[in-house]
């Protein structure tokens, strides 16, 4: 099959959910006085009303109807003041009087609304031409409005427990067993528009719904328990059309992650029958999650089969204005109200204030903790709370089986904790340690701490002889953060961490690196200056030899600097096509570090006379052998190809054997003057291959000689 996206770039998938929520911070069922608990053994909470005896007659719970009018209120609903119940005709065994008592087309609350922002990968599966939604600039995320058709009020069904075959699936069961503990359960069932279009936006749904009936304390809504279900309706259609195609309706989405992978799954399934040429039919099917693949269950009914018509045992129910008012005034600070004013009351994150706001449990420990003294004096303590909250205590009860409304952690405990980080105390590690024995002892975060001695080490006189040691041993790490990887810092605080086995504060060791190894960097030369080598000077034309020196002093070669100054000027006036000063040694160190090509027979020493320029005073501009030997020490790092190109501009090439040395030589010097200058300026080489006596001394001629072709 297609992926997902594949599939909503010609395809469009129109997808509706039914949501029931149980209403179950009731005492008592919403049509008789049975108490309403679901930990009873089975069929022990029943009555001739739930079973649907001969004669038996129901009465609605004020309470339930409370509940269902301040659920509407906080979505938006239009409340109608008149309405009535239906009976809705079914053979299964869940109802053993064989219909559910329901709402007909009027319901308690009609024409609803909630608003979805939907962001990060989740907003991908949306093409990004489609309509109807609002994109933000970069087309990250983008928000949508979904239409809530109707809440009503029913009774909930019997729990069916499925025994033997694969898993206990419905399909390969052996048999079934029934708890009608839970038949006549006040439930609320909420319907959609056909509004949502992507799996992702359909979790986001029923992720903020549960989120507002938490709010409102009119349900647990746990899924795990079967206290909140979803069915969800899917057809597809051609990108552009307006026709519905068939729906299917998929049963068991038990979780968030099943309500968006069945969704997907069936979305993919109707494309490919589509494509195919074939035909979806109206079906009931059922999500396996451990084969992830939905299954038929029965043929689809239509709204005739279930044969609704009022119920002549309930009479129409009315509202009065005065009823409605005291529901909405009971409502609460909704999750969405109350995040914004954490995150502009207290600075929270926006997720860390929508995580504390979509937990009324979570929000009230919050409150209590911020109102603590500590923290009104200091109000950005707030903010290490929450993140204390919604990482690790709630890791911890997450681990522990427990909930912010049971456990034994205290407000205070969390506020004493939160101090003790903010202030570099204890290390964030330390902390998650400390929640536990906080829970576990009763004590105060700062007791314990302090027996423990868990104490961090903030004097920077014992934590900079650790930077020193961890900087002096990790010198790769070193150089990567002066070549600009700042995230390398990282790796080198948990050395310190290590060193200091844990004791000294991260935050500290973090600062101390980064200005040490800064310092360290602007101390230090550019590069180290290899021994033996000169430094080069500003290019100029030798005037008169000179006497041998005793020694090149060595200095650090500029590569860079030597290969980036300008073309020298002859004593003629126009400028030479020679690189900067190549001189004798540097072209030898050239022709070390690249092979030359191989050498062109030398042409006769007066041919080469004839054709040459007349130049002023060649003895004037001559160097002396020592000279340019000593030249050649300075200038070890110009380029090959600035070689190349003198040698190119001149008659004579780099590569002539060393008869061409040896002519140009005796032409203007004594001949053992020449062999001692080569003794005293020969230079080293470092890591090449040394190359044959006789090429440097080519280069020599080639780079140092004034031109004399055209003589």
């Amino acid at each position: 099959m297609k992926s997902l996206q594949e599939v909503l770039e010609s395809w469009e998938a129109v997808i509706g959910l039914e949501i029931h929520t149980e209403l179950t911070t009731l005492e008592t069922k919403m049509f008789c006085s049975c108490r309403l608990s679901h930990d009873d053994e089975p069929n022990t909470n029943v009555c001739p009303v739930c079973l649907g005896m001969p004669g038996a007659l129901p009465v609605p719970n004020r309470q339930a109807i409370r509940s269902i009018v301040k659920a509407g209120l906080a979505t938006n609903c239009e409340i109608q003041k008149r309405s009535m119940f239906y009976r809705k005709h079914y053979f299964y065994p869940d109802m053993a009087k064989n219909f559910q008592t329901t709402q007909g087309p009027v319901a308690f609350c009609m024409h609803g609304h909630l608003d979805l922002t939907v962001e990060g990968e989740g907003a991908k599966e949306r093409p990004a031409n489609s309509k109807n939604v609002t994109w933000s600039a970069d087309k990250s995320s983008y928000s949508t409005h979904v239409r809530i058709l109707r809440i009503h009020m029913e009774e909930d069904a019997a729990k069916m427990i499925h025994v033997g075959g694969e898993e206990g699936r419905i399909t390969s069961a052996t048999e079934s067993l029934i708890d009608y503990n839970r038949c006549g359960t006040p439930l609320i069932e909420l319907v959609t528009e056909p509004d949502l279009r992507t799996p992702e936006e359909a979790r986001l749904f029923m992720e903020k719904l549960r989120r507002t009936f938490l709010a409102l304390g009119i349900s647990d809504c746990s899924m795990e328990n079967g206290s909140m279900r979803c069915d969800g309706n899917v057809s597809l259609r051609r990108r552009g059309d307006t026709a519905l195609g068939t729906k299917t309706e998929l049963k068991n989405l038990n979780s968030f992650k099943s309500l968006h992978d069945g969704l997907e799954y069936e979305i993919r399934r109707q494309a490919e029958v589509l494509e195919m040429g074939g035909e979806v039919f109206q079906e009931t099917r059922h999500w396996e999650p451990s084969r992830r693949r939905t299954v038929v269950m029965r043929v689809k009914e239509t709204a005739d089969d279930y044969r609704l018509f009022p119920d002549p045992d309930l009479a129409p129910f009315d509202l009065s204005d005065e009823f409605i008012d005291e529901c909405r005034a009971e409502l609460p600070e909704l999750p969405e109200a109350k995040a914004a004013r954490y995150v502009s009351q207290y600075g929270l994150k926006a997720a860390d204030a929508a995580q504390l706001a979509g937990s009324p449990e979570a929000a009230s420990f919050f409150e209590a903790s911020v109102a603590e003294k500590p923290v009104a004096s200091k109000p950005a303590l707030a903010v290490q709370v929450a993140n204390l909250l919604v990482n690790d205590v709630a890791g911890y009860l997450k681990s522990a089986g427990s909930t912010f409304a049971d456990t034994a952690l205290t407000p205070a405990q969390v506020v004493s904790l939160a101090g003790l980080l903010s202030e570099g105390g204890i290390s964030a590690k330390q902390g998650r340690e400390v929640v536990e024995l906080m829970a576990a002892s009763g004590k105060d975060a700062v007791a314990i701490v302090d027996e423990r001695g868990m104490r961090q080490v903030t004097d920077d006189s014992a934590l900079q002889p650790i930077v020193d040691e961890v900087i002096a041993a990790c010198p790769d790490q070193v150089q990567q953060f002066r070549d600009g990887n700042s995230r390398v810092v990282g790796f080198l605080v948990g050395q310190c961490m290590k060193r200091a086995k844990g004791s000294g504060n991260p935050k500290r060791f973090n600062e101390l690196l980064v200005a040490s190894m800064a310092a360290a960097s602007e101390k230090e030369p550019a590069q180290a200056v290899p021994a033996g080598e000169a430094e080069p000077k500003p290019s100029a034309p030798v005037k008169a030899p000179a006497k041998p020196a005793a020694s090149a002093k060595p200095v650090k070669p500029a590569a860079k600097k030597a290969a980036s100054e300008k073309p020298a000027k002859s004593a003629d006036g126009p400028a030479t096509t020679q690189p900067p000063t190549a001189k004798p040694g540097q072209a030898a160190k050239t022709a070390a570090a690249k092979p030359a090509k191989p050498a062109k027979p030398a042409k006769p020493a007066a041919s080469r006379q004839k054709a040459a320029k007349p130049a002023a005073k060649p003895k004037a501009e001559e160097p002396s052998s020592k000279t340019a030997k000593s030249s050649t020490a300075k200038q070890t790092a110009a380029r090959p190809a600035a070689a190349k190109k003198t040698a190119a501009a001149k008659t004579v090439s780099p590569s002539k054997p060393a008869i061409t040395t040896k002519a140009a030589s005796t032409s203007t010097k004594p001949k053992s003057k020449a062999k001692s200058t080569a003794k005293v300026s020969e230079p080293k080489s470092t890591g090449a291959k040394k190359p044959a006596a006789k090429t440097p001394r080519t280069k020599k001629t080639a780079a140092s000689e004034p031109d004399t072709s055209k003589e």
